[in-house]
């Protein structure tokens, strides 16, 4: 009874934080919405900000975060916010200045490091990146998303040993981070590790994945390197039916016409 008397005198805001802690950010800004309606602040603007931009709605959550500095929200978080949300925009420069403008007061803070990191990578400054995520890591040495962000610099120079120490690093770290472990065995085919690609590809083939896709498009490329075509154009062809255009290519081109050599996918380390 007490439980819901203190929901009934709870505002919408207090509720959306709640439902925005608890990751149901849709609900959450539902909820804001009620009040926003009737007079909005500058603290549920930022609410709404962040929801939006936990579901991928990065220019509707710009405008947000501007309106809440315009109104008068104060808070340092809102520049290290809304500079990962430039960020997502390939807005980098502006991103730059709201991040290092959160870092002048939070040098301890390995985020600023990272989306640094991120934006320098984004524009193929791999020395710059690498210099940046050097100081996260060295904040938090438990920080996944860095390890595997320095992997991805290394893979790019054709650093391979150490984008696999990386990569390896940041799925230790972060076991639900897959593409970290698919990165692994991409590595290990490069390198003519054919049946420790396969065993991590195998295991991933079973995971329930978004990227399914690119995992049995890889699995075939292994298969095929193993001399086992019927095992390769039998992925390949499962691959192609997700949508995976290059597996779509070797099934017709090595299994239906049976001439010519694969195409091998363009290896790509980092999504965001």
């Amino acid at each position: 009874m007490a439980q819901c008397a203190n929901a009934i005198g709870q505002s919408a805001y207090d509720q959306a934080l709640e439902l925005y802690a608890a990751g149901k950010y849709e609900l959450a800004m539902a909820t804001v919405e009620l009040d926003i309606v009737q007079a909005a602040t500058p603290d549920m603007l930022m609410l709404r900000a962040d929801c939006r931009h936990k579901l991928g709605h990065f220019a509707e959550a710009l405008e947000d975060y501007d309106r809440a500095k315009i109104l008068g929200f104060d808070k340092d978080e809102l520049y290290l916010n809304r500079g990962i949300c430039k960020t997502s925009l390939a807005l980098y420069e502006s991103a730059k200045i709201d991040l290092s403008n959160y870092m002048q007061r939070h040098e301890e803070d390995a985020r600023g490091y990272y989306w640094l990191a991120t934006i320098e990578y984004m524009m193929m400054e791999h020395k710059a990146s690498l210099r940046y995520l050097s100081e996260a890591i060295y904040l938090d040495s438990t920080y996944a998303d860095a390890y595997y962000l320095r992997a991805a610099n290394y893979a790019d120079q054709n650093k391979m040993n150490l984008a696999f120490e990386d990569f390896q690093t940041a799925f230790e770290l972060k076991p639900s981070e897959h593409r970290s472990k698919m990165n692994m065995a991409i590595i290990m085919l490069d390198m003519g590790q054919f049946k420790n690609a396969m065993e991590l590809l195998s295991e991933l083939r079973l995971e329930n994945l978004d990227f399914k896709a690119e995992v049995l498009y890889y699995r075939g490329e292994a298969l095929y390197n193993l001399h086992d075509m019927e095992g390769a154009c039998g992925d390949w062809v499962e691959a192609a039916n997700l949508g995976d255009a290059d597996a779509e290519s070797n099934y017709r081109r090595l299994c239906i016409d049976k001439k010519d050599k694969p195409r091998f996918k363009r290896r790509l380390y980092v999504q965001f």
